[in-house]
């Protein structure tokens, strides 16, 4: 039986752009050499991906620039919408006058093809606040980013639902308030060593992120009212105060949340001292709260005289199922805490202590093995011990 003399360059092109589209756009270009079928193919990708790991000297960044330009630029592609443009920059070969040029000239580009997904990592590169005006972006994404500042620009991201900063630095947090009012069907907002030259509270925010449904931010970096109406939310960094007065309360100021259900909590390993009064102020603001996850921070003490409240967050009556402690410390006020929560969770199901397998001098084996025949109120609710 005759075999048939089939080969990739068979395949129908709409199969061959895809399987390019998951390649660096440099080495799918290299499948020019096999055959001039692949030269619309390539120019007819929707994914454009950039990444300056070849990168080692002046001439090669030259030719990755042109490269970049000739495949944005080029008549063939321009009717093309672009899916994603991905430009991983993170070496420190850049030519942050010239090459900011480039790069500001490409995103236009990419703006005019209704890209849908951006990932900028821009070893400080600075960049026009152009970025934040793309009507037609669902995903942004900024790594190691230094934009200019928002002052006299506008912010129009009609259509963008994810964003996700890390190591971001604007001029002004109000560079940053105004990118999230820009923004009014973001879901997912990641917030992650958001800084500014001038940390001053923020003025000019008046729209909170009202679809925002999962939020991961850092203390000091998103004010808690921004994220008022979302359902799961991650805070880091927890356990400092600022010098500032103002400033502090600004960012701490904790308002109702009245869809939050589940909230994750982790202390920075600079706090000065872990109190569970801080846990409870909180609780107090998630009527609706159903899982509840704390990451104490290792190196910290915790305060010592902590007493029961004499109130009832409404989620422990009504809401709460599930609770976790990390970095349990076998000491009173971690006893008093958990013990706290068994004895007050109504609707609690289960409970996990987590605790490191080392115990500190000041631990005592009573204080957790006590748990065990802590009194619960709610019959169902099972109780489990781990070690990190």
């Amino acid at each position: 039986m005759p075999q048939s003399d089939s080969s990739i360059n068979d395949l129908p092109d709409e199969i061959l752009s895809h399987i390019l589209s998951f390649l660096p756009t440099r080495h799918a270009f290299k499948t020019i050499l096999l055959s001039k079928k692949w030269i619309p193919i390539c120019y007819s990708l929707s994914v454009l991906r950039v990444d300056d790991g070849i990168v080692n000297n002046a001439d090669n960044r030259i030719h990755l620039l042109r490269f970049v330009e000739d495949f944005i630029f080029s008549p063939h592609s321009q009717h093309i919408p672009l899916k994603a443009f991905v430009l991983n920059c993170r070496f420190q070969i850049w030519d942050v006058e010239t090459d900011r040029s480039t790069f500001d000239k490409c995103l236009q580009a990419a703006k005019l093809r209704r890209v849908v997904y951006l990932y900028l990592y821009l070893l400080y590169i600075p960049l026009a606040p152009t970025i934040f005006c793309f009507k037609t972006l669902v995903v942004l994404t900024l790594i190691k980013m230094r934009p200019d500042s928002l002052f006299d620009c506008s912010v129009d991201l009609p259509m963008l639902k994810n964003l996700y900063l890390c190591d971001v630095r604007f001029h002004h947090m109000d560079d940053f308030m105004k990118l999230l009012s820009g923004c009014p069907e973001l879901e997912r907002l990641t917030s992650l060593y958001v800084k500014a030259n001038d940390m001053a509270p923020a003025r000019g925010y008046t729209k909170p992120l009202s679809k925002l449904i999962l939020s991961t931010i850092r203390l000091f970096e998103v004010p808690f009212k921004a994220v008022y109406n979302v359902q799961h939310l991650n805070i880091s960094g927890l356990g400092i105060n600022l010098v500032n007065k103002e400033t502090n309360s600004y960012y701490k100021d904790f308002p109702v949340f009245e869809n939050l259900t589940l909230l994750n909590l982790g202390w920075s390993t600079h706090t000065q001292i872990h109190e569970w009064d801080e846990v409870v102020k909180m609780l107090q603001s998630c009527p609706k709260l159903q899982s509840l996850s704390i990451s104490k921070a290792k190196s910290s003490p915790t305060k010592e005289d902590w007493k029961y409240p004499y109130h009832v967050p409404q989620c422990l009556l009504t809401q709460l199922i599930t609770c976790n402690i990390e970095d349990y410390e076998a000491i009173q006020a971690d006893f008093r805490f958990a013990a706290y929560i068994l004895e007050n969770a109504r609707h609690l199901e289960n409970m996990t202590i987590c605790r490191n397998p080392l115990p500190k001098p000041m631990e005592s084996p009573h204080f957790l093995s006590d748990l065990s025949s802590c009194s619960r109120i709610s019959p169902t609710c099972k109780l489990s011990f781990s070690e990190i």
